[in-house]
């Protein structure tokens, strides 16, 4: 029995050795050669594994690709694919491969007449090719016209909506890649150098991500209109690049307040909303003027631009003013909760004092839904 025993061990320890032997043969064979050695049956015949074959009847076929993958493959319903070479084709020389199709930026319009793709970037170092969509507003310069599309033509005192979606650059945003923000990122510095060819680029690289790649391109396009006032005493953009701004800022300041509000951390004197209100106008003058102090704007003084300003109204026997949330040139900023028509009593005061605005715009949160943001353009006087 012992002796039994013991042989019976003698094989177990034999059979463990060669395990282990082979283990060590396999990890030195993977450290030579990257690979590990391939199977073998007990006869020492290499086996294999072929993926590809045929369901149907079971035999292998080459891998897509593979030196008859093109010419003669069957398919498991005994027809030869398409372009493929039939028996008679087999000696004429293969044709050249087609190139592979180029792939370009662009945005498609589906709401136009004929749809269509249109290119909205330029091989790089060439100059910029004609954009579509909300892309021409992230680098040309726009008026108010543009965003009330039908302010020309509407009677004064009448109620103009911001057109839809043009201050909301998700989407573009979201189809922007590193090489189109580049671009975009050039166009822009250059139309700056042409009004101030002083101009420098203040910056630490460029941004890795969409969310600082789009905060570029919104304080190069302020920066644009900044330089627009300074050097050509034009506000028109400026007067657009306030509105973008105090608009993103009241948004994010009415989430902000409710989220306050839900934790307790809010002030409520009279009521939810106008705890809400007072800390959106707070969060939007400042940030409004942080940003134009950065890029040399005066929002304190006598000039065009003024944030939270006294604007007097001198033609009244007695001295009056309003403060509107921010003024540029001749259009004066109210950011609110309620709706404001003008039969509000602030609106008319607005349209009196002696900068005469020829418009007032109403800037809600989009959060409220509706006609969030509108214009108001300045009543004519009664005969």
């Amino acid at each position: 029995m012992l002796l039994i025993c013991s042989h019976r061990i003698s094989r177990r320890g034999g059979a463990m050795d060669s395990s282990a032997s082979a283990q060590r043969r396999a990890f030195s064979h993977w450290l030579r050669t990257g690979r590990l050695p391939r199977p073998r049956a007990a006869d020492g015949r290499e086996l294999k594994f072929n993926p590809y074959h045929d369901p149907d009847d079971g035999r292998f076929t080459f891998a897509p690709g593979g030196p008859r993958s093109l010419a003669s493959v069957v398919v498991s319903d005994k027809r030869r694919p398409k372009n493929s070479a039939s028996d008679g084709d087999r000696d004429k020389p293969p044709a050249a491969p087609e190139p592979p199709p180029r792939l370009t930026q662009a945005v498609y319009h589906p709401d136009e007449d004929n749809p269509l793709l249109r290119q909205v970037a330029a091989p790089r170092g060439g100059p910029p090719m004609r954009r579509g969509g909300n892309y021409e507003a992230l680098i040309r310069p726009m008026t108010l016209e543009q965003v009330f599309p039908s302010l020309r033509n509407t009677a004064g005192g009448a109620i103009v909506a911001v057109a839809d979606n043009l201050l909301d650059f998700t989407g573009p945003a979201q189809a922007l890649t590193a090489e189109l923000t580049n671009d975009l990122t050039d166009t822009l510095i250059r139309q700056i150098t042409t009004v101030d060819p002083d101009y420098r680029l203040e910056s630490v690289g460029f941004p890795q991500t969409l969310e600082g790649q789009m905060n570029q391109l919104n304080n190069l396009r302020f920066e644009l209109a900044a330089a627009l006032l300074r050097k050509k005493g034009d506000p028109r953009a400026l007067q657009v690049e306030t509105l973008r701004l105090m608009q993103a800022e009241a948004d994010k300041a009415y989430e902000i307040a409710r989220g306050r509000l839900r934790a307790g951390n809010l002030r409520v004197r009279l009521s939810n909303p106008e705890a809400i209100g007072n800390f959106i106008d707070r969060h939007v003058r400042i940030e409004l003027r942080q940003r134009l102090n950065r890029f040399g704007i005066d929002s304190a003084g006598k000039g065009p631009v003024r944030v939270n300003r006294r604007e007097n109204n001198s033609s009244a026997t007695e001295l009056t003013y309003r403060r509107p949330d921010a003024r540029v040139a001749n259009v004066a900023f109210d950011v609110s909760l309620t709706q404001k028509t003008i039969k509000t009593a602030q609106i008319r005061d607005f349209f009196a004092t002696d900068f005469k605005p020829s418009i007032v715009i109403i800037i809600r949160p989009r959060q409220l839904g509706g006609t969030y943001t509108y214009a108001i353009p300045r009543p004519e006087k009664k005969q």
